[in-house]
């Protein structure tokens, strides 16, 4: 599994920490546990797909951009997403994404906490040996 839960770091909240061995997979993977916060990744369907591309002032933003435009599109829009390819280029400044998800449907998905945003603190990206390692805290 890319990523796991810190039980221990946030009492009102909930924070993980994802690796990958690129920031691109980084970034999915965050995503993944952004979504399996929300609700049980196994009960949604690919019926919409959306195209994504941001850009940020360094990596550390543009990840905390890309997941806050997750949570925006399950408020504004009630779409909910499992399925992420991201491409972030080797300046870390910039992404694009391929998401798949569908509209929230209450009575099958098993919806588990409504993520209101990210937080900055412990936010980050570093480098952990030849892995990339993201620490993230979500207010619930």
């Amino acid at each position: 599994m890319p990523f796991k839960f810190l039980p221990d770091v946030a009492l009102a909240d909930i924070a993980f920490e994802a690796t990958s061995t690129t920031q691109s997979g980084l970034f999915e993977a965050c995503a993944q546990a952004l979504t399996d916060t929300m609700v049980d990744p196994t009960t949604l369907r690919a019926t919409v797909t959306k195209e994504l591309s941001l850009s940020a002032d360094d990596s550390d933003r543009l990840l905390y951009d890309f997941l806050t435009e997750l949570i925006i599109m399950k408020d504004v829009d009630s779409l909910l997403f499992g399925q992420f390819s991201v491409d972030v280029k080797s300046d870390g400044k910039s992404m694009t994404a391929e998401i798949k998800g569908e509209p929230i449907d209450r009575e099958r998905h098993g919806l588990r906490n409504d993520v209101k945003a990210v937080t900055m603190h412990m936010f980050g990206i570093a480098r952990d040996g030849p892995a990339w390692k993201a620490t993230i805290v979500l207010d619930i």
